[in-house]
């Protein structure tokens, strides 16, 4: 049986979503939908709050990087970091519990490219940490 997660990237629009199908259960970071001919075992819509995870701060690269000055660029560190957005951690914990018992992951995030990002790194929440 196939587990199919829906990350929104709002509560707002899960909630809009969910209006389309019979709810099962409502909670306070997912929505579960009863089985039905699009999701025959059912899914789970959740989501995002803006931005769970973002790019770490230069001065959590290298100390130096911490104060601007013209010798100190161009600030390229050999790979970049993500780090959990300020605030977020309760709801990233709860989309990467989600996550990991997903089969099928669909982005259902707004389609220009920040909004993607927003999903890409949604899906990478499973291997972060």
């Amino acid at each position: 049986m196939s587990k199919t997660i829906i990350l929104a990237e709002k509560p707002s629009q899960a909630k809009a979503y969910a209006e389309a199908f019979s709810v099962k259960k409502r909670d306070k970071i997912f929505i579960e939908l009863n089985p039905c001919s699009t999701f025959p075992n059912g899914a789970v819509i959740t989501w995002g709050i803006g931005h769970l995870v973002e790019l770490k701060q230069p001065q959590e690269y290298k100390e130096e990087w911490g104060s601007w000055s013209l010798s100190s660029l161009p600030i390229l560190p050999d790979r970049y970091e993500f780090k959990v957005a300020y605030g977020k951690s309760e709801q990233f914990n709860a989309v990467k519990k989600i996550f990991k018992n997903a089969d099928i992951i669909i982005n259902a995030c707004d389609v220009d490219r920040n909004k993607f990002t927003i999903f890409y790194i949604g899906v990478k929440i499973h291997t972060y940490r």
